[in-house]
């Protein structure tokens, strides 16, 4: 599941308000109506400039680079989340980080009545100028990506053009239910290879056991893209071997975006030696995944034209549309769709069974959809779980992939009273803002009851600001793969509560916050057979 950014929340017409327009079938613009275009030019005329939005302070010549140097920098010992959490309490709802080096200045928003601003500004082709070093991968491998670079890093009409031919394929409803039965399969077997792992005395899984996560990621997102098995979850799989070579050049490609593009790097000016182990990994990851889509489209083109369309793989979907949009589409999801869903996955398990009244509650609902243990997850019985579903919404309040959601201003904003400059970035810090008190009551507790629809024993989400929960993102650059992280993870958590008790006996959960968040918890989950 990649952030890329980050990137799980309700798109639901109750959720927002009636001039917001959500649809899975098409790009859908946010158009500012004349009343509020109005009201817009007054902000404007009585708006503070950008100069006066508060922040830490850069010096002359210096900029603020020197917060974050190692030993002496007052930001330097904190992680992403650490060092926002830090600024929001200095300085308030809105702060303005600029002069870091050779970065972009950049604005965070920490109210979700500013969040929401900054989205109903966006227009109708949001840009994100983020991820650069991907993108100046992207430009450099025109033999791969000819001119179409993904959603990731694509701006305007070119990423308009690319979502508009994948969107039918990617958020439909009816497109992800066709997939349920590949990943039922992928995590019966998982589980079973969980069974196999765990210690015999102990009855706990192993400390590589996050990494087990990312192999059954890996071996999901491929099953749906590609329509194949890898093999991740085979037993006694090498360490050299192309699955796990895979996880580990997407593990570095993150690490690796971290470093040069949060924390100090000259690879702007010069090919540092970061960037070369960037283009690396990259190369070699690309290099497993081109082989095996090429072996998929061999295999489109030998299928009968009267196979179901929708029981085929996303490529073969796509490649009935555009060669070029369904290969950097495929890749884009063998390289998204590791971690982000693979520590989602750690996450959710470790809440789970750190909440034993919840987990019982859960095994309730799952026994009553899977009679057996070995009974495989349907379309149908998604659409009968509501628990499982709450489950997944609370735990990505407490743990979100991404810290944020970022959007580039096209044309000159107010936001917070602050003029705000076309070419601005400004980030909307949900992942801070939906661990506010003052939007989830009992907010450091793990309460999914709180999603549920006539909940009257807990604290309802419906409390909260639309816009304070938003960890897939919101409009038209939401998560493309929204819909299909959220049934794998469905799928593993029904599959796994419905064969074992899972206990935790050791300390609470350590995260380290990068350009997505990792658990770095060896996950010693105990597990007892039912």
């Amino acid at each position: 599941m990649i952030r890329t950014r980050f990137l799980i929340h309700k798109i639901n017409g109750s959720w927002f308000s009636s001039k917001v327009q959500c649809r899975a079938k098409s790009v859908v613009a946010y158009p500012i109506e004349h009343n509020e275009t109005k009201d817009v030019n007054n902000e404007m005329q009585y708006a503070r400039p950008t100069k006066d939005i508060p922040g830490p302070k850069a010096l002359p010549l210096l900029g603020n680079w020197f917060r974050f140097l190692p030993y002496i920098g007052e930001y330097s010992k904190a992680d992403a989340v650490t060092q926002l959490r830090m600024m929001h309490d200095q300085y308030g709802d809105i702060v303005k980080l600029d002069q870091i080096g050779f970065r972009r200045s950049l604005i965070f928003l920490f109210s979700p009545e500013l969040c929401e601003k900054m989205y109903r500004m966006e227009g109708t082709w949001p840009q994100r100028i983020a991820m650069e070093t991907l993108h100046y991968y992207r430009k450099n491998r025109e033999h791969i990506y000819n001119g179409q670079y993904g959603l990731a890093t694509s701006q305007g009409k070119i990423w308009h053009d690319f979502r508009s031919k994948v969107n039918p394929y990617m958020m439909q409803p009816r497109t992800v239910k066709a997939h349920v039965a590949q990943i039922s399969e992928v995590t019966g077997d998982f589980v079973k290879k969980m069974r196999a792992l765990r210690d015999s005395e102990t009855l706990e899984l192993p400390k590589g056991f996050n990494n087990e996560l990312l192999k059954w990621a890996l071996e999901s997102i491929c099953s749906i893209a590609l329509d194949c098995r890898l093999g991740c979850l085979d037993s006694n799989l090498a360490a050299d071997s192309e699955p796990q070579i895979m996880i580990n050049c997407v593990r570095e490609m993150f690490d690796l975006m971290y470093s040069m593009e949060v924390q100090l790097s000259l690879w702007k000016v010069y090919n540092t030696r970061n960037l070369k182990k960037f283009f690396r990994a990259l190369d070699t990851l690309n290099g497993i995944a081109t082989k095996h889509i090429e072996r998929a489209k061999a295999k489109y083109e030998t299928m009968d034209d009267s196979t179901n369309l929708h029981n085929r793989s996303i490529l073969e979907k796509l490649l009935r549309i555009d060669k070029q949009t369904a290969q950097v589409m495929a890749l884009d999801m063998l390289t998204a769709g590791v971690d982000t869903t693979g520590n989602v996955s750690a996450s959710l398990l470790y809440y789970i069974a750190n909440n034993p009244e919840k987990q019982e509650k859960l095994r309730e609902e799952a026994i009553s959809v899977l009679p057996d243990k070995t009974s495989p997850v349907t379309p149908d019985i998604l659409n009968q779980t509501r628990y499982s579903k709450a489950c997944i919404k609370e735990v990505l309040r407490l743990f979100p992939i991404a810290v944020g959601n970022l959007r580039t201003m096209q044309t000159d904003v107010c936001i917070g009273g602050y003029k705000i400059p076309a070419g601005f970035d400004v980030a909307a810090c949900h992942s801070l803002i939906a661990q506010k008190p003052t939007q989830f009551s009992r907010t450091e507790e793990y309460i999914p009851e709180r999603w549920l629809r006539g909940n009257t024993e807990f604290p309802s989400a419906k409390e909260a600001h639309p816009f304070a929960y938003m960890p897939f993102g919101f409009g038209p650059r939401t998560c493309i793969g929204r819909r299909f992280a959220e049934m794998e993870l469905e799928t593993l958590l029904l599959t796994v509560i419905r064969n074992f008790r899972i206990e935790w006996h050791h300390g609470p959960l350590e995260i380290e916050s990068r350009f997505i968040n990792n658990v770095t918890t060896p996950l010693q989950f105990k597990l007892i057979d039912l």
